[in-house]
């Protein structure tokens, strides 16, 4: 009997690790995952209308990260935080000076980048959302 008991404990122990760490894979993103080329489909839940469209290009193994803004091209380099995977800080981006009709999303952007903080997984799984310390999203990200 004391042994079945132990067994269940065991038992209760293991599914409940097992629940935690799906739970959390399930919500969190990391920033390895961010390789690649996104779409820009929303500035602090507003969505983006352009005739060019903004993305960010993320070269994981380099820490930088290359993007339009719907006018200008700019690059950046980014931190990470080894204890805490889904922490993403940008260094001021560098960027081109041309002029264009609309301006304002291009100054969303760039406005928006040295608030993010961290990485959240989106809606669906092609989307992630990057967001400031409180959790507010700053730009919401489309794979391409």
């Amino acid at each position: 009997m004391k042994k079945m008991k132990t067994n269940y404990a065991i038992l209760s122990i293991c599914l409940c690790v097992w629940m935690f760490n799906s739970c959390k894979t399930e919500n969190s993103y990391k920033v390895e995952d961010l390789a690649g080329q996104w779409t820009i489909i929303a500035v602090k839940d507003e969505p983006v209308q352009s005739p060019i469209t903004p993305f960010l290009e993320f070269d994981i193994s380099e820490k930088r990260v290359h993007g339009n803004t719907s006018c200008n091209m700019f690059n950046s380099a980014f931190e990470t935080d080894a204890k805490d995977q889904t922490t993403i800080r940008f260094v001021t981006p560098v960027s081109t000076m041309m002029a264009c009709i609309n301006m304002d999303i291009e100054a969303k952007i760039l406005q928006a980048i040295p608030d993010i903080a961290h990485v959240k997984k989106g809606e669906t799984a092609n989307r992630v959302k990057l967001v400031d310390k409180t959790g507010s999203t700053m730009l919401l990200l489309e794979k391409n």
